[in-house]
């Protein structure tokens, strides 16, 4: 009876302990609330979103390909291998692996542009120079003009054709999260609330970039795309 009272002390004693291991943080991660607490890691942060969108998914792969193929700017030919033959015959379904990993890789630009918000807002309270307040903007100002490109992008690729203000207030839209802390609503927008947010952010982003002409607004896209060529 020791016998089995022992072992089962044993047991009970290594599945405490390993539940403890399972509650020590990583020895080399960084909380999310503390990864972005100065300019410098703010600046981090946007090269991050931009990094992000040379998935592989998006515009440098599938978000460029399969309009390509659908629209017989690609043939297949004799002896091909049946890649994205789903796509070029147009048998699309939600199952297929590279429209899901482009509808995941836009919003996995949204989550890191809605973390670094969210954070900037905390880290905005704690700056004290002029100089760092006004970078902080301008970043800002990047961060929601890559969130207005990911949603352009989901419902130009996921949504019908906007035809109409009453029209799109009838069809659906996409799921818009603006927020990376909380619980998100999942729910589908309109069509028409969709594309005021894209909207919104895009206003918000050029007031944080102080861009007021149209010459401005393309040297400053001149500069953004400059982080894809370095």
């Amino acid at each position: 009876m020791m016998k089995y009272i022992k072992i089962f002390t044993l047991c009970a004693l290594l599945a405490f302990t390993a539940t403890s291991c399972l509650d020590k943080f990583p020895e080399y991660a960084v909380d999310e609330r503390e990864a972005i607490t100065n300019i410098d890691q703010a600046d981090e942060a946007i090269i991050g979103i931009y990094s992000s969108f040379l998935s592989g998914s998006l515009y440098s792969g599938h978000l460029t390909l399969l309009p390509d193929l659908q629209t017989d700017l690609v043939y297949a030919i004799n002896g091909y291998s049946n890649k994205y033959g789903d796509i070029w015959r147009w048998n699309i379904l939600p199952t297929n692996p590279e429209i899901e990993s482009v509808y995941a890789s836009l919003y996995t630009v949204i989550g890191n542009c809605n973390f670094f918000l969210d954070n900037a807002e905390n880290l905005e309270k704690t700056l004290t120079s002029d100089s760092e307040l006004e970078y902080l903007e301008r970043l800002r100002g990047e961060a929601l003009f890559a969130r207005a490109l990911a949603y352009s992008e989901l419902i130009k690729l996921f949504c019908v054709d906007y035809k109409s203000d009453e029209e799109a207030k009838k069809e659906l839209g996409v799921v818009i999260t603006d927020k990376y802390y909380g619980k998100p609503d999942l729910t589908r927008k309109t069509l028409y609330e969709s594309y005021q947010f894209v909207l919104k952010d895009l206003e918000l982003a050029a007031k944080y970039l102080d861009i007021d002409e149209e010459e401005d607004l393309e040297d400053e896209l001149f500069n953004v795309a400059g982080y894809f060529n370095e």
